[in-house]
């Protein structure tokens, strides 16, 4: 049998048919899968070959070979079998550079003979590699050289030599906010709204009506105002205005009870006239007067306006470059320029509208508070403030029916600009 078989026979190697699919990836990962269902040794650079995307692949009963045709399709790279294991690379390496000498034999045959050539390639590519740290940017710039030496129907050796060399480096900082140079020193001026809440302390209490009740219940102040003054550092002083209007609400109830009583009433009159006297009679009759019930319910806005003259400091404790908070105290003189609403009054209806000289015209009032600061432009601030006001002494004077004292807490905004 040995006769029968040529030596070419013998040198063929086992081809078998295989079934292959694949979804849509990276060559890289269909030559893995290829390995990993039919454990056929294929190299590759996976670098390169994860670079290539292949769309969804599919086939029946083809060799090896024709799958690997049939994958590499339309890519610039080609396979060469060597042995047992199938060699992916670029198409010009696998063209092997072949030349040929004459050898002669001794009864004068000249054979043509392979000879070997050395190729090589050198291939300049710039590879980018960030290293992002905290506060580092390194660039690299990256020669890679490529030395193949090809040997006729043999892969003899693949090395690369990668040199690496710093190009710049740059200094990384972190999120930088370049803020304006801002005004933040020297004169200024303010407008500013304010909001409020009025609350009343009466000493000796609000006096109760027979069959009756007397309340004053706390409302809203409303304020608008302006500030100028002088910043030096942490430090500001200055003056302000105000127009302030202080409201609260006046309730009376009181109910009234006539009748429920009888009344005579003389019908006729006659008299006897005696020796010594004379005596009258009288015909009497009563009347009944039926119960009268009167209630008094009375609701009122009573409105006091000022205008209020006053200093003022601050104090920055704390102080960023776009942001502060400081503390702050002053006084005021309070001028009356307005008023409105009602008392209670000893007669019906028991109530009666207030008269100028119930009034205090002037009054005295300190306060004090906190507040913010945001830059909002080169010379510009926006400031909310909270401040707690108490007033020195009544509302009204000794005379009013009863004592009223004023605290007060009241939310200001403002905007600052820095000449």
């Amino acid at each position: 049998m040995l006769l029968v078989f040529s030596q070419h026979a013998f040198s063929q190697s086992f081809n078998p048919l295989i079934s292959f699919s694949v979804e849509s990836c990276g060559l890289d990962e269909a030559l893995e899968k290829l390995f990993a269902e039919y454990e056929l040794n294929v190299a590759f650079s996976k670098a390169e070959m994860s670079k290539i995307r292949i769309e969804s692949y599919s086939c029946s009963y083809k060799s090896v070979e024709e799958v690997l045709t049939d994958l590499l399709k339309g890519t610039d790279y080609g396979f060469k079998k060597i042995g047992k294991q199938y060699v992916i690379r670029k198409k010009q390496l696998l063209e092997p550079t072949v030349e040929t000498v004459e050898e002669e034999k001794p009864d004068n045959q000249v054979v043509v003979v392979p000879k070997e050539k050395e190729k090589e390639e050198h291939k300049i590519d710039t590879v980018v590699v960030s290293t992002r740290t905290s506060d580092t940017i390194k660039i690299y710039d990256t020669l890679q050289i490529i030395r193949s030496v090809m040997r006729y129907d043999t892969v003899v050796e693949v090395r690369h030599e990668v040199r690496t060399d710093t190009v710049y480096t740059v200094k990384y900082k972190g999120l930088e906010i370049h803020w304006p140079q801002f005004r933040d020193n020297g004169w200024f001026i303010a407008p500013s709204v304010a909001l409020g809440s009025a609350q009343f302390r009466h000493e000796g209490g609000l006096p109760q009506l027979e069959n009756g009740s007397v309340e004053v219940l706390p409302s809203l102040a409303y304020s608008l105002g302006i500030d100028g003054g002088y910043k030096h550092n942490r430090l500001s002083v200055g003056m302000n205005l105000s127009y302030r209007s202080i409201r609260y609400r006046f309730l009376l109830e009181k109910t009234d009870f006539q009748g429920d009583y009888y009344v005579n009433d003389t019908l006729d009159t006659y008299y006897v006239v005696h020796e010594t006297d004379t005596a009258y009679h009288y015909i009497l009759d009563s009347t009944y007067i039926p119960l009268t019930t009167t209630h008094y319910a009375y609701r009122d806005v009573n409105r006091i306006d000022y205008l209020n003259v006053g200093l003022f400091a601050t104090f920055d404790f704390i102080k960023t470059e776009a942001f502060r908070a400081f503390v702050k105290a002053g006084v005021s003189v309070d001028v009356l320029v307005n008023y409105s609403g009602s008392l209670n009054a000893p007669e019906s209806p028991y109530h009666a509208p207030i008269v100028k000289e119930l009034v205090e015209p002037i009054r005295f009032s300190y306060y004090g508070g906190l507040g913010f600061a945001l830059k909002v432009s080169n010379r510009f601030e926006l400031v909310p403030e909270a401040h707690y006001r108490i007033t020195n002494g009544a509302l009204y004077r000794a005379d009013f029916p009863f004592d009223m004292k004023m605290r007060m807490w009241d939310f200001r905004l403002g905007l600052i600009y820095y000449f």
